[in-house]
């Protein structure tokens, strides 16, 4: 069917949904599967499920009325019943349902987001079909749906991982020894030429080198100097007697 090419519309993708099939058992379950179809071409999709399920009573194992059943659950947006319904109708065998179910598959796994799943049910519809168009084109757009979200999955990991590095550098310790501080911490410098400058202190009672060296200059200028007489002002006098 041509309008199966709108992708996973909610009208025209079912494979049967402008023909359900009809299984050519007894006439009760003709009857009940024959109003089934009527309230789906109705759009009546709740109320179909219901005729279905009572088609189904009649006849649990009919893979027809499986198949019908699931085309009613996902246009009623039951998709993971309708997925069971699929499954069902695939395991019974069924060669002739076995493509259209697969591709219904597809797109009940596809509107639950299991892109992967998807795919490969549309693989399976065209081994069966190679020539379903449909499939194809469903196929294709599954894969670039996967491809786009693989790409932001790598965005987001590579925004993770510059977050994490740009954490990890502001949580890093500053580095050991700062030098500023590290100067400031420092003792003072023993003033070793402070100490050699200072002169060393004679003993008691002698003369220190520059004394020494003083007085040798100053003998060599002027000997006189040195070797005169005291003053008479520095002389101890003797005490006077006490004349009576």
């Amino acid at each position: 069917m041509r309008n199966r090419k709108a992708f996973l519309s909610m009208t025209g993708t079912l494979l049967m949904a402008g023909a359900l099939l009809v299984p050519g058992a007894l006439s009760a379950q003709r009857g009940l599967v024959e109003e089934a179809n009527r309230l789906y071409a109705e759009g009546r999709f709740a109320e179909a499920h219901e005729m279905y399920l009572e088609a189904l009573r009649e006849n649990p194992g009919s893979p027809l009325i499986r198949f019908n059943e699931g085309n009613a659950l996902y246009q009623n947006q039951e998709f993971e019943r309708a997925l069971e319904a699929y499954r069902d109708a695939i395991e019974s065998g069924d060669t002739a349902l076995a493509e259209g179910a697969w591709y219904n598959l597809g797109n009940s796994l596809f509107r639950r987001q299991q892109l992967d799943a998807s795919l490969e049910a549309y693989k399976q519809a065209l081994r069966i079909n190679p020539g379903d168009l449909d499939a194809k084109h469903n196929l294709e757009r599954v894969l670039e749906q996967i491809e786009e979200q693989e790409n932001q999955q790598d965005q987001q990991d590579q925004n993770q991982d510059d977050q994490d590095q740009e954490n990890q550098d502001q949580q890093q310790p500053p580095p050991e020894g700062d030098p500023e501080q590290d100067e400031q911490d420092q003792p003072p410098p023993e003033n070793d030429e402070q100490e050699q400058e200072q002169p060393a202190q004679p003993p008691p009672g002698q003369m220190t080198p520059e004394e020494a060296e003083r007085l040798l200059q100053a003998i060599q200028e002027d000997p006189d100097e040195v070797d005169r007489p005291p003053r008479a002002d520095s002389l101890g006098r003797r005490p006077r007697k006490n004349w009576r």
